[in-house]
């Protein structure tokens, strides 16, 4: 019997050898990339030993004793079925039977880290949770903050090339990218604790150095020149700057101060050389002790939320900023010598996913759930009170209708093309839509694109590469596996 299943496995191995099925699968293993062992590799928690489990006492109920019921409440819900629950005197009670006795945790509007005060580099390093903080977690921080100091400085004291935005061409850059691989453990690296909600990178071309922010409203920097070293942390330095998800960031043109808007309702602006995040913008409710702020009475409740800011680099190097909201709104705020909110407009009946400012300072597109393109004269929304009963402007310049939402749209660095991202499946590019005067009917390209991320992933934003001006290349990420990136000429 065992020399009769012999042959049998000789004359299969002989007839697989004969299709070339071996040596096709041996080729196929090899091109699939490995899963990276990446849980040692920049942030890390601190291990903390297990407590050992303590029998409780069998509950009773204070009713029926003629005894008034302690006030505590649960407070957070952890992984693994952990219930952390808080009362009125500071005590958290922990589901293995352990409690900590902590003071009153101060609470401040719409769940920030602090009333709107300067954040030092150690402040907002000491504001995050305590696994993720190690003795030299501000030391490593502030190395990395003066590197990017000394870069700004030799950016400033050298000559401006004439030839610096032509070193690498469109076909040349392509022709990068097809060599570039993430299967290489010293490129990947945890950044920030939770689920990233928006990226970005400084314009330095010395380093590449990532920024990323995620659910819990941390922001984490990481340096990849020092991806490979031994350090602990490879390069990676972790903030708090806000309390809740930090929807967009965005570095200025000089890459000294970095934008970040979260949903918390506040606009902070780090300075490299003073190493704070200073406090810009933040909405507030109607309440009496907010009436001297800035965005007081801005605030519509629960659902109210920053979804979107950018610079007006028209109007300032991060003096101005555009603002878009979950309710539609769009602001604009002056932040010069005289502080206040140019225009506050209802722009739509739904959220505003982005809100894009041509170069030319004049036009402006938004985007968002009302499946709708929108292209607005900002210009007229100083002068035009004409409003109809929702408080919305009269007419945009022009509208393109999508079936489904519409994730971004952002206007090219040199102005012809508008870049659109929809849950329809779709990438729309629309040659010159600032000069349009009507409702588009079909883009000038549509590239048919899955972007279907569900509901553990961030949704796709097709983006503009920012450096290069002559020819309008963008970048989006793919569902294809293993997961990639993929990189469109927008004049083609």
């Amino acid at each position: 019997y065992e020399e009769m299943v012999d042959a049998k496995r000789k004359r299969n191995q002989q007839k697989l050898e004969s299709f070339g099925l071996l040596e096709a699968s041996h080729r196929l293993r090899e091109s699939v990339v490995k899963r990276l062992n990446i849980k040692d590799r920049g942030l890390s928690s601190l291990k903390q030993k297990r407590k050992m489990n303590v029998s409780l006492p069998s509950r009773k109920s204070s009713r029926l004793a003629g005894v008034k019921a302690a006030e505590f409440f649960i407070e957070s819900e952890g992984a693994g079925g952990k219930v952390i629950t808080s009362g009125a005197d500071g005590v958290k009670f922990f589901e293995d039977g352990n409690e900590d006795i902590l003071p009153t945790k101060e609470s401040y509007f719409k769940q920030r880290v602090n009333d709107g005060s300067i954040l030092s580099l150690q402040d907002a390093i000491e504001v995050c949770d305590k696994k993720w903080i190690k003795d030299d977690s501000a030391s490593c921080a502030k190395k990395t903050i003066q590197s990017l100091v000394d870069i700004c400085h030799k950016k400033n004291n050298a000559k401006k090339s004439s030839t610096s935005k032509k070193m690498l061409g469109a076909q040349n850059l392509f022709s990068a990218f097809k060599s570039l691989k993430s299967d290489d453990e010293t490129n990947v690296a945890k950044v920030v604790p939770d689920r990233i909600y928006s990226v970005t990178f400084h314009p330095t071309s010395d380093k590449i150095l990532a920024v990323a922010g995620d659910k819990q409203g941390y922001v984490g920097l990481w340096d990849t020149s020092k991806s490979g070293s031994d350090h602990h942390t490879n390069g990676v330095s972790l903030f708090r700057p806000h309390g809740r998800p930090v929807a967009s960031l965005e570095w200025n043109r000089g890459g000294d101060r970095l934008l970040s808007a979260s949903y918390d309702g506040s606009v902070r602006l780090f300075d490299i050389h003073k190493q704070e995040f200073s406090e810009i913008f933040a909405t507030y409710d109607d309440s009496d002790e907010f009436k001297n702020k800035l965005g007081y009475d801005l605030d519509e409740g629960r659902n109210f939320w920053i979804q979107h800011a950018c610079i007006d680099h028209v109007n300032g190097d991060d003096d101005c900023l555009f603002i878009s909201t979950s309710a539609g709104t769009v602001l604009h705020v002056d932040l010069r010598m005289k502080k206040k909110i140019t225009f506050n407009k209802y722009l739509s009946e739904k959220k505003i996913n982005t809100v894009s400012l041509h170069p030319n300072g004049q036009t402006m597109v938004t985007a968002g759930l009302d499946r709708m393109v929108q292209i607005w004269d900002i210009r007229k929304f100083q002068t035009d009170k004409r409003q109809n009963s929702n408080g919305k402007v009269s007419k945009p310049l022009s509208i393109q209708h999508v079936t489904k939402s519409v994730n971004s749209a952002f206007f090219s660095p040199s102005g012809r093309n508008l870049l659109c991202t929809t849950m329809a499946n779709t990438i729309d590019i629309i040659k010159d839509a600032h000069l349009q005067t009507s409702v588009i009917k079909e883009p000038t390209f549509r590239i048919r694109h899955d972007n279907q991320t569900g509901r553990w992933l961030s949704t796709f934003m097709a983006k503009w590469h920012p450096a290069f001006e002559e020819e309008d290349i963008f970048v989006v990420g793919s569902m294809i596996q293993p997961r990639t990136m993929e990189f469109f000429d927008g004049n083609k």
